[in-house]
C-alpha cells in the first residue's frame, strides 16, 4: 500500500450559510466551476435565495460551459443566467459589461443582503468586475466613490463580497 499525501485547506468560498440569502455568482471561464456545486447545493437543500450567474468565455457555440444544466436550473425557476460571449460579435463584450448592464437589478439584489461571489482571472477579471461593481454602486446607490468603497469594504467585511481568484 503506497502512501499518498494530501493537504486540506479551508475555505470561506462557500454558498451563505442562510439559505434565504440571494447569491450572485461571477465566474468567466473555468471560473464557473465552483458554483455549479453552489447551485447543486441550494437544489438539493430546496434553498429559497435567488441565484444569480454572470458568465463569460470567448464562443457560446464551442464555451458555454454547463450550458445544459444552467438551462434545466432556469427551467426549474433557480437560478437567473447573464451570460457574455466576447468573440460572438465586432464588440467584445465582458461579465463586467453585463453588470453594468444591469446595474439597477444588481443594485437590488445587493440591497437585498445579496453575497457577492467571484471566481477566476485574477489579473484582469477580478480587477474588471471589482472596478464595475464600485461603479453600479455609485450609479444605482447614489453614493460618492468613497461612500462605494465603504459599502465594498462592508460587503467584504460581512463576507457578502468573497472572491476565488487566481
Amino acid at each position: 500500500v503506497d502512501d499518498i499525501n494530501i493537504y486540506v485547506q479551508d475555505s470561506d468560498f462557500k454558498p451563505p450559510s442562510d439559505p434565504n440569502t440571494p447569491m450572485i455568482m461571477i465566474g468567466p471561464g473555468t471560473g464557473i466551476a465552483p458554483f455549479r456545486a453552489f447551485i447543486q447545493e441550494r437544489d438539493a437543500s430546496d434553498a429559497k435565495g435567488k441565484n444569480w450567474l454572470f458568465f463569460g468565455e470567448w464562443n457560446r457555440a464551442t464555451d458555454f460551459f454547463y450550458e445544459d444544466y444552467w438551462k434545466q436550473m432556469e427551467a426549474k425557476g433557480i437560478l437567473k443566467v447573464s451570460a457574455a460571449f466576447s468573440r460572438d460579435q465586432k464588440k467584445k463584450i465582458y461579465v463586467q459589461d453585463l453588470m453594468t448592464e444591469n446595474g439597477a437589478e444588481f443594485w437590488k439584489w445587493l440591497e437585498q443582503g445579496a453575497g457577492v461571489y467571484v471566481c477566476g482571472d485574477a489579473a484582469r477579471m477580478a480587477k474588471d468586475v471589482d472596478k464595475a461593481l464600485h461603479k453600479l454602486i455609485e450609479v444605482h446607490g447614489k453614493k460618492t466613490p468613497k461612500e462605494a468603497k465603504a459599502y465594498v469594504r462592508n460587503l467584504r467585511q460581512n463576507h457578502r463580497y468573497m472572491r476565488d481568484i487566481y
